[in-house]
C-alpha cells in the first residue's frame, strides 16, 4: 500500500479509502490527466531494452530478494531475473535469515526495510554474523539519509520506493559491480 500511495503522490494525484466493517473496503484513485501532443509523441523515440544495462556490470549473480508485499516482490523478482540473475525470494526477514542460515551462496541480499515480524535492518545485522561481507540494498519509501543515521550497517545501499525497472536494475548491477570491484591501494 506504501508503494501505490508513493506513485499516487508523486504523479500529483489523490487516494481514498473507504471501509465498512464486514463489507471491505474500497479505494479510489485519482490521477492528473496528461495531454500529449501528436508530434510531441512521435519526436519521442521508443526506449531501447538495452538502455536498462548501462552499467558495466555483466557478472550475473544470485539474489536474495526479501519483500513482504507481494505485488513489489513479483515485479523486482521478474525483472531481475530478466537481467540475468538468478532470483530467490522470501516474504519476510525471518524467511530471508533462515535462506542465508541454510547456506545459500548469496551475491546480495535486496531487501525492504519495514516488514512484520523481523524488519529489514534485524535482518541484515544477524546476516551479517554468517555472511559480514553481503551487500545489502536497502528499498523503502523512507527518506534515504534518516534509514541511513537509524540503520547504519557497513556495505548498505538504498533505492527508494517507488521505483522504476530500469532503476532497480541499474542499482543492483552497480551494487554488485562495487562489491565485486578489486580493492585498490
Amino acid at each position: 500500500m506504501s508503494t501505490v500511495y508513493g506513485i499516487v503522490k508523486q504523479s500529483g494525484g489523490f487516494i481514498f479509502a473507504d471501509s465498512e466493517v464486514g463489507q471491505g473496503t474500497c479505494f479510489t484513485v485519482y490521477l492528473p490527466v496528461h495531454h500529449v501532443d501528436p508530434a510531441e509523441r512521435a519526436a519521442q523515440a521508443p526506449p531501447k531494452v538495452e538502455a536498462v544495462r548501462q552499467s558495466n556490470w555483466a557478472g550475473g549473480g544470485m539474489i536474495l530478494l526479501v519483500e513482504d508485499e507481494d505485488a513489489v516482490r513479483l515485479v523486482a523478482e521478474r525483472t531481475l531475473a530478466r537481467q540475468g540473475y538468478e532470483v530467490v525470494c522470501a516474504s519476510d526477514g525471518e524467511d530471508g535469515l533462515e535462506l542465508v542460515r541454510q547456506g545459500g551462496a548469496f551475491d546480495l541480499i535486496v531487501s525492504d526495510v519495514v516488514m512484520p515480524a523481523m524488519d529489514g535492518p534485524a535482518m541484515a545485522r544477524e546476516v551479517r554474523k554468517i555472511a559480514p561481507d553481503l551487500p545489502i540494498l536497502f528499498m523503502s519509501g523512507y527518506a534515504e539519509e534518516q534509514l541511513r543515521k537509524d540503520i547504519d550497517i557497513a556495505d548498505m545501499h538504498f533505492i527508494a520506493k517507488p521505483f522504476s525497472v530500469s532503476q532497480i536494475s541499474e542499482k543492483v548491477a552497480e551494487v554488485l559491480q562495487k562489491s565485486n570491484a578489486p580493492d585498490t591501494l
